[in-house]
């Protein structure tokens, strides 16, 4: 049985360095289970002055960095930051942190490379913050608060997207202490339970657990809709084939929304149809990930329809099976962890394999399991 290395969970690490930051402990150093989203994270905190006495914290692509960033910076009394992304993230959502932060006297001010943001002492008392794009507005604001200012209340009237991060945040912000290294990663770890459902392969995720602070630990219990058992062991995870549900999957990934596209394309890889919803968040993504999810879908012979929020779609019954797939990846590492699922499938020949390094550098040669 093969065993998989997983990285570490990046929602968890990069909380986990904030906190660390904030509370002016030493920051962990980087080993071969960092990913790129790490990285960045770190760079960011690091960020050093320049001669003209402006620090420049560049984001890249990484949009935990970029929002949780922001808000760190905002709230460092006399730092002036230029924070920078790039062109995709400087298109994904941000407003509704920007306006939470300078309602706490930050001043924050657009340049062309991103933000420039000059940091103040936080008051006490309440904020007000619209999560419905991104639970990463409200978990920034909760992280750093619990340090910056411990007395400033977070509220989120309009509702929240993906609550189990926010809940992660709160938890960890609780914490006293803060261990290092973090868990393994439940969303990584999603993709290959995914990959023995069809490819009837068994594997050892190491270092995984069912008792997971991640809120992605839930995928566990799709593995009866999509072929797999997981079962604890003392070395990590064993994740094994079963016989798959049949019929049409309903599902809400409103909690889990990365996990949508690899679940959803392993289903219809799986010959089943099914409607997907809590879908709303998808497009603000690295790539527009609901629209790239429902052009996969047609070209694996679905029929597809979807709304702003959901996706529904009809497997296949052709028995034309194509030469060859062309899959481009969009610069999105989940979309690269979708066209590997095909490939165990069909031919595929992958534009952008190399997004994977966003969150798991050595994906291709772990995948390789399933060869």
């Amino acid at each position: 049985m093969r065993r998989i290395e997983l990285p570490y969970a990046k929602s968890l690490a990069n909380r986990v360095m904030l906190l660390r930051a904030l509370r002016g402990e030493v920051l962990p150093f980087p080993d071969l289970l960092w990913n790129d989203d790490m990285h960045a994270m770190l760079l960011v905190l690091k960020a050093p002055v320049g001669p003209d006495g402006v620090r420049r914290a560049d984001a890249g692509p990484a949009g935990t960095a970029y929002r949780f960033g922001m808000a760190y910076w905002a709230a460092q009394p006399g730092a002036e930051v230029v924070l920078c992304g790039d062109a995709r993230m400087r298109e994904r959502p941000i407003t509704p942190l920007v306006e939470a932060l300078r309602h706490l006297g930050a001043s924050i001010d657009a340049v062309p490379e991103g933000w420039r943001i000059r940091g103040a002492e936080w008051p006490s008392g309440e904020v007000e913050v619209d999560a419905r794009e991104s639970s990463q507005f409200a978990s920034a604001l909760v992280l750093v608060a619990s340090v910056a200012a411990p007395n400033l209340n977070v509220v989120m009237p309009l509702g929240v997207s993906s609550p189990p991060y926010l809940a992660m945040s709160y938890q960890l912000a609780a914490r006293a202490s803060l261990g290092w290294p973090p868990e393994r990663d439940w969303s990584a770890a999603f993709v290959f339970c995914a990959a023995v459902g069809l490819s009837r392969r068994s594997v050892l995720l190491s270092g995984l657990t069912l008792e997971s602070v991640q809120g992605d630990a839930a995928s566990a219990q799709w593995g009866a809709e999509l072929g797999f058992t997981v079962t604890a062991t003392s070395e990590g995870l064993v994740a094994e084939p079963a016989v798959p549900l049949v019929g049409t999957w309903t599902v809400d990934f409103g909690a889990q929304p990365d996990l949508a596209m690899p679940a959803i394309i392993a289903a219809a890889l799986l010959g089943r149809g099914g409607t997907a919803s809590g879908l709303h968040t998808l497009n603000a993504k690295e790539s527009r990930r609901l629209d790239a999810t429902a052009d996969w879908l047609r070209h694996l012979g679905c029929s597809v329809t979807q709304g702003p929020d959901w996706i529904r779609w009809e497997a296949s019954n052709s028995a034309v099976q194509p030469s060859e797939l062309e899959l481009d990846c969009l610069g999105d590492h989940r979309m690269a962890f979708c066209a590997a699922l095909v490939s165990l499938r069909f031919p595929v020949r992958i534009h952008g394999a190399e997004a994977v390094s966003k969150s798991f550098p050595d994906f291709w040669e772990q995948f390789g399991a399933f060869r």
